[in-house]
């Protein structure tokens, strides 16, 4: 799931730097200068915190975890020190022997700068939360926290048009300087609701979940979660050929899985319910050491002269979906065990 943010310090979301201009003659020299080389300061701040935003992002949708929770460590000690020059930006403004122009100017790009704190600590706060679900497989948590970053960025670089169109009106002489925008609201937690819309179904309609083997998963040699393992795993893919509502996607995703766990491989199974063409999709999701995934496309198999690695792909379009299952009890729970009941076309090997 990539971010759909980019973030560019040298294109957008920078304070004008010849901030104080025009005709302050009636504000006294000395506490001008002051606020001038404290506002200055303010802005080399938001310059290196937009930096680390930049590489922040870019670690997330290269799928390098680490990195980006990295960054976002750094971003929250940079707004430390950003918060701390605002708040002292604040003293001078409140000591200072101001025209009432200039202090209404003033009081409303500091609440416009502690607006930015704000949007800064957060965003960079549930990025480093996406960070950490999106490495243990949570992907619905995951994509929750992109959702309050994108909010929260968004937010962001709307207080920079702000204090840039402030700066403006000043040095136009024209007043009606606009006040910060509104943090954004929260977001419902969708992984709650579906965990309630999950309890329920099944409360009304239990599943029987005795048609699964038992055991179903199994004790074999151990594997890593890294690509060569899994390529090692999927060897030549599937000899039983597709076949459309009797071993299709949904049978081909639950065997691989079941495949990949009983080598020590975390994975999960994917769906999505309005796939390419309209239809129902499953396909597998597997968390690799480091922080990336990888998805697999089970049918790719079925093509002619096809092998088990080329089922392994990065394309993003794999990484959104419906419902993601930790297992085949979860996914029978959901859809049914005849769904996925592979065992009744292969033999476990």
């Amino acid at each position: 799931m990539a971010l759909a943010v980019s973030l560019m310090i040298a294109s957008s979301g920078c304070i004008h730097e010849d901030g104080v201009v025009g005709d302050q003659s009636s504000t006294y020299p000395a506490d001008l200068a002051n606020l001038t080389d404290l506002q200055n300061e303010i802005i080399e701040h938001l310059k290196e915190i937009t930096a680390s935003q930049n590489r922040a992002i870019s670690a997330y949708n290269d799928r390098e975890y680490a990195e980006c929770q990295e960054e976002c460590e750094r971003m929250g000690l940079q707004n430390e020190e950003y918060a701390s020059s605002v708040e002292s930006f604040a003293g001078l403004v409140a000591d200072a022997r101001l025209t009432e122009s200039d202090q209404e100017y003033y009081e409303a790009q500091i609440e416009i700068l502690r607006a930015v704190r704000r949007n800064i600590g957060k965003s960079a706060s549930d990025l480093y939360l996406a960070c950490g679900y999106a490495f243990e497989g949570d992907y619905e948590s995951e994509r929750y926290h992109i959702q309050n970053v994108t909010a929260y960025l968004g937010a962001f670089y709307d207080n920079i048009d702000r204090f840039n169109k402030n700066i403006d009106t000043r040095n136009e002489g024209t007043g009606n300087f606009v006040s910060p925008a509104p943090d954004p609201p929260d977001l419902p937690d969708l992984r709650n609701m579906t965990a309630t819309a999950t309890a329920t179904t099944t409360t009304s309609d239990e599943i029987d979940l005795a048609d699964i083997p038992d055991p179903y998963y199994l004790e074999k040699p151990r594997f890593q979660n890294t690509r060569d393992e899994v390529k090692r795993l999927l060897g030549k893919g599937f000899i039983t050929p597709y076949s459309c509502s009797v071993f299709d996607c949904s049978e081909m995703a639950a065997y691989i899985e079941w495949k990949l766990e009983c080598h020590n491989i975390t994975a999960y199974i994917a769906t999505r319910n309005n796939w390419q063409g309209g239809y129902g999709h499953a396909w597998v999701i597997v968390p690799l050491r480091g922080g990336s995934k990888l998805a697999i496309e089970p049918t790719i198999s079925a093509a002619e002269g096809s092998v088990g690695a080329e089922m392994i792909t990065t394309d993003p379009k794999y990484f959104t979906h419906d419902h993601l299952f930790e297992d085949i009890y979860e996914a029978s729970e959901f859809f049914g065990v005849e769904e996925w009941d592979w065992w009744n076309k292969l033999e476990i090997g």
